[in-house]
């Protein structure tokens, strides 16, 4: 046979198109998960920046702001005469609570009053930050200072009942922690950390090279991935944004974020270059990891498919009522005959006159008579035989490998059981019968067809009497028989 023949067959494309559809649907979900991934990495590296945040700059703000609305400190620089040894007493005990630096302003006094005990005159020579936060319209000014040791400076306006400015109440706190924090981040996440005031001066940064150096403050307008940003990202409308921006070749991810209480705004800068190259290969390990799973899903479908139907229909077609197989089951047993090529005898039962016990006791009466004659039929039957509920009163059982002869003499031996067994319901002992019709096929073909011809010898044994059996070759030649089919006692 020639080489290529073998490509023709089939089970060979079968195999060829669930390989494609294995490595496609591989594709998309390894892509999925490249995505969660990249989405998770970024909310683990954004969290240690919003806890520095939190912590480090937004809590000393907090307090600062409470402190400025205490009566007492109000109390004391309010007067006329302000006296420095409480309000430092004051101060040292808000510095000893907080672990912060704190520190008056008095306008009154033109004095400015520190929690370690020490004043200073305020004279525009010397404080020139109290003139120009005087004279802003926030209430709030932050900046940070002091870079051999930095701190973070709050200065809180203060006004009395009057609504008139008496001073500032200000706050400071050491972050020694934050530029070691921002190098741990930035080796585990490759991100920038950079704080930026409301004029765009750079105030804070995990580039060394961002930081003032006591001759100039850089600007955030100065950088290049900056400048590569529209001016409607530039102008940042919007409180919280990622952006993506290409800088001679390299893909940078911006992240701002609004510090609205200080009039900052926070920018993550990260390279996605070594990223990208991360998730090329973890995109395309979990594409061949996944392509050889949905393979080997495919085979272990194949061999188990039949197994789990077989399952399936055995444990959950199940009639609720009397707990028999329903139609659906019956359909698949009579398909494996039909698969292993037997002949096979189909039986289908009628309770005779069952419309008079559900018409005289009640339905609930019925469901109970349904049920014992559900159970009495399944004793009347051989292991490999099969019955299910069909409908009603209506039960079909399904003999596979069985001759006619054979199906009648079970048929008959099951009606004559029921016809002297005794059942109860409500304290009443119920007799009755039922008819039975017998249909037989040498080769199985169709369910539906089989049940016809033995609903056919079922019609004729109701009509000749009830309580009797007929068999698809009675409806040529038959003597019909009457007997007696219900007794109530």
């Amino acid at each position: 046979m020639p080489p290529w023949k073998k490509y023709v067959n089939p089970k060979f494309y079968f195999v060829l198109l669930i390989v494609v559809f294995s490595v496609a649907l591989s594709a998309v979900i390894s892509l999925s998960e490249s995505v969660e991934d990249q989405s998770l990495l970024e909310l683990q590296s954004l969290t240690p920046a919003f806890d520095i945040v939190s912590h480090e700059v937004l809590k000393p703000l907090f307090i600062a702001e409470t402190v400025a609305r205490a009566s007492s400190l109000k109390s004391h620089m309010n007067h006329d005469v302000i006296d420095g040894k409480k309000m430092m007493v004051l101060l040292d005990e808000l510095s000893k609570e907080f672990d912060m630096n704190f520190f008056v302003a008095s306008e009154i006094s033109r004095m400015q009053y520190f929690s370690d005990g020490s004043t200073l005159p305020l004279v525009s020579e010397k404080v020139e930050w109290y003139f120009r936060a005087k004279k802003s319209s926030q209430n709030v000014v932050a900046a940070l200072g002091n870079r051999d040791d930095i701190h973070i400076y709050f200065d809180i306006k203060i006004h009395n009942e009057q609504g008139e400015f008496i001073g500032f109440i200000g706050v400071s706190k050491r972050l020694d922690r934050i530029i070691s924090t921002f190098e741990n981040n930035k080796n585990t996440y490759d991100y920038d950390f950079i704080f930026v005031d409301g004029n765009q001066d750079i105030v804070l940064s995990s580039d060394e090279k961002l930081l003032a150096d006591g001759k100039r403050i850089k600007n955030i307008r100065q950088l290049s991935w900056f400048q590569a940003l529209t001016p409607l990202q530039q102008s940042g409308s919007k409180p919280n944004d990622n952006i993506l921006v290409d800088v001679e070749g390299e893909d940078l991810l911006i992240t701002k974020v609004d510090l609205k209480a200080l009039n900052w705004k926070l920018y993550l800068v990260n390279s996605l270059q070594v990223r990208q190259s991360e998730t090329i290969k973890l995109f395309m390990m979990q594409t061949l990891n996944l392509a050889l799973v949905l393979l080997l899903a495919v085979l272990i479908a194949r061999i188990g498919i039949p197994y789990v139907q077989a399952e399936f229909a055995s444990k959950y077609q199940i009639d609720p009522l009397t707990q028999l197989p329903n139609r659906a089951y019956l359909a698949w047993c009579f398909k494996q005959l039909k698969k292993e090529k037997q002949s096979v005898c189909a039986i289908i039962v009628d309770i005779d006159h069952f419309k008079l016990i559900n018409d005289t006791y009640g339905h609930a009466v019925g469901d109970v008579i349904l049920c014992e004659f559900a159970n009495l039929l399944k004793t009347q039957l051989r292991d490999v035989d099969v019955i299910g509920r069909w409908g009603g009163e209506e039960f079909v059982i399904l003999l596979p490998a069985t001759d006619f002869q054979i199906a009648y003499e079970v048929a008959e031996r099951a009606r004559v059981e029921i016809s002297k067994f005794n059942f109860t319901a409500r304290g009443k002992i119920l007799s009755m019968s039922a008819s039975f019709g017998v249909a037989f096929r040498a080769t199985a073909y169709k369910l539906e067809d089989i049940v016809t011809h033995a609903d056919e010898a079922l019609y004729m044994a109701k009509r000749e009497g009830r309580n009797t059996v007929r068999t698809t070759n009675d409806l040529k030649d038959n003597t019909p028989q009457k007997v007696p089919n219900f007794r109530l006692s």
